[in-house]
């Protein structure tokens, strides 16, 4: 049986390409509209990732950004986007949209299309295979 080794969250956490420039602008754009800071933000390339967070070992590798929330329940891709912003000032008052299943899934399409084409959106070229598509 497996132990879990999980890090105790005092607040919900942000998993990120920490490779990528186009993760790391929108990162940094979260952070500066995040100023509670109430959240932890984690490069997915951190050492012991799984060790700290073993909830998101059930999770595809290349899904996209991660959120953990404080009960450490784990989202992925647009999701994580829909967690991030309804905790964050003025967004949250527009959020709600996401929960329109036909909006979700258009934005969750979109996602996945942004994440795959992130190299060409970036404002400055990836110094990694990370931003390749998939």
């Amino acid at each position: 049986m497996k132990t879990n080794n999980a890090t105790k969250l005092t607040k919900p956490v942000i998993i990120y390409d920490g490779a990528c420039n186009f993760c790391l602008n929108g990162i940094r754009r979260i952070q500066n509209t995040d100023q509670a800071d109430q959240f932890t933000y984690t490069p997915k390339q951190t050492p012991d990732l799984y060790a700290h967070y073993p909830q998101l070992e059930a999770i595809e590798a290349k899904e996209g950004m991660r959120f953990i929330n404080s009960n450490g329940k784990v989202y992925c891709g647009a999701d994580t986007i829909y967690q991030i912003y309804r905790r964050l000032g003025r967004y949250r008052y527009i959020t709600w949209l996401y929960l329109v299943p036909v909006i979700r899934t258009l934005l969750r399409g979109a996602y996945l299309i942004i994440a795959k084409n992130r190299s060409r959106l970036s404002r400055s070229d990836c110094e990694s295979e990370t931003c390749s598509v998939e």
